[in-house]
C-alpha cells in the first residue's frame, strides 16, 4: 500500500488500505494512511475522521497527532490544530515537521513570540529547511525584528538560492535596515529568478 502511496497511485494504496481494515478495523497505520490521502486530495473534513479513529486505536501515534493538525489548519481551526502538534510534539519531541508546523499555526492565531520558538525549535533538530528558515524570518519580520529576519532568509538562499520570494522579502528587509543599495540588488536577484514578480518591480 506504502509503495502504490508514494509512488502516487491512490487508488490501488487505498484499496489496499481498506483491504487491511476489513481484515482487521483495528490497524492505525491503515486508518492513518487513508486520512492521508483524503488530506492530499483535499477532503480535509474526511481527513480528520480518519485521523480520529487511529488515535482512537494508538493515542501515541505522533504521526497522526500531526496530520490531524494538518487537516484542521485547512478547516481554519487553528487552535486545535495547534492543539494537535503539541500532542504530536509532546510524543516525540524532536519531531521537526511538527514544530515548523505548529509555528505556522501560532503564526495564524497572532502568537508571534510562540511562533518564532517553535521554529527556532524546529531548525535546532534540522538546519538545512530553507522553508522554515523563510518562515521564521517572516514572522521575525512581523515582529519588526529586521536584523534577525534578514540572518533567518539569508540561511534559506544559502540552502536555495532560486528563492525568488525570499530575496524580496530580504530586500524589504534590507530597505527597513536602510542599506538601499543591498535591497535593490535583492529585488533584482529576484527578478533574474521571475521577471514577473510585480512586488520586486514595484519594491
Amino acid at each position: 500500500g506504502l509503495q502504490h502511496h508514494f509512488a502516487g497511485r491512490m487508488a490501488e494504496a487505498e484499496s489496499i488500505y481498506q483491504q487491511i481494515l476489513q481484515t482487521d478495523q483495528n490497524q492505525p497505520v491503515a486508518w492513518h494512511f487513508l486520512g492521508v490521502i483524503a488530506l492530499q486530495s483535499g477532503r480535509s473534513k474526511h481527513a480528520v475522521e480518519l485521523f480520529k479513529k487511529a488515535l482512537v486505536i494508538k493515542s501515541d501515534y505522533a504521526e497522526a497527532h500531526n496530520n490531524l493538525g494538518l487537516a484542521l489548519q485547512q478547516l481554519g481551526k487553528f487552535d486545535a490544530a495547534a492543539a494537535s502538534y503539541e500532542q504530536s510534539i509532546a510524543i516525540k519531541p524532536d519531531f521537526e515537521e511538527a514544530l515548523s508546523n505548529l509555528g505556522d499555526a501560532q503564526e495564524e492565531l497572532g502568537l508571534l513570540d510562540e511562533a518564532v520558538t517553535s521554529r527556532q525549535k524546529a531548525l535546532a533538530i534540522n538546519p538545512n529547511d530553507a522553508e522554515v528558515h523563510y518562515n521564521l524570518g517572516n514572522v521575525l519580520n512581523a515582529l519588526g525584528r529586521f536584523e534577525e529576519a534578514a540572518e533567518s532568509y539569508q540561511n534559506a538562499l544559502t540552502l536555495d538560492p532560486n528563492l525568488y520570494g525570499v530575496h524580496t522579502n530580504l530586500g524589504n528587509v534590507k530597505e527597513k535596515l536602510g542599506v538601499l543599495d543591498e535591497a535593490v540588488a535583492s529585488h533584482k536577484k529576484a527578478l533574474a529568478l521571475n521577471p514577473n514578480l510585480y512586488g520586486a518591480h514595484t519594491n
